[in-house]
């Protein structure tokens, strides 16, 4: 299997029957449950990683897309795949169910960090209401 069935909706296996397509980061990004899971960039796919499979991409030499946007680098936590992955139909499905299985974990993780992020809340300050001369 090659990266173009990814481009041509006729072509998709049916694994990637309800994914949603949109250009982005000069390449094209593949949305599930309106998120973005995969991105096809410049002939290489980059799936989401999680903790559930990082370890896949890292254990198989990969690494992760870094954007580059007015000079300065961005990585991203979406890494590339390897062909022996891309070209086995049965390999990436496993892997595609992965990323999307990563979707969820953003959304916990965004929870989590939102509730101990301080910035977020904000705490109403008291001010006395009594002046005390004894402080300058």
């Amino acid at each position: 299997m090659s990266l173009s069935v990814f481009f041509h909706p006729e072509k998709r296996p049916k694994f990637l029957e309800k994914v949603r397509c949109r250009p982005m980061f000069g390449g094209h990004g593949y949305y599930a449950n309106g998120k973005m899971f995969a991105l096809v960039r410049e002939k290489s796919l980059y799936l989401k990683a999680g903790s559930g499979n990082v370890a896949d991409f890292l254990l198989s030499g990969q690494m992760p897309y870094i954007h580059q946007c007015f000079g300065e680098y961005f990585p991203t936590n979406f890494y590339s795949v390897p062909m022996d992955v891309v070209e086995d139909e049965t390999l990436l499905a496993q892997w595609v169910a992965k990323a999307i299985r990563q979707l969820g974990q953003t959304d916990q993780n965004e929870k989590a960090s939102s509730a101990l992020d301080s910035r977020r809340t904000r705490t109403p300050t008291t001010t006395s209401a009594v002046l005390n001369s004894h402080f300058f």
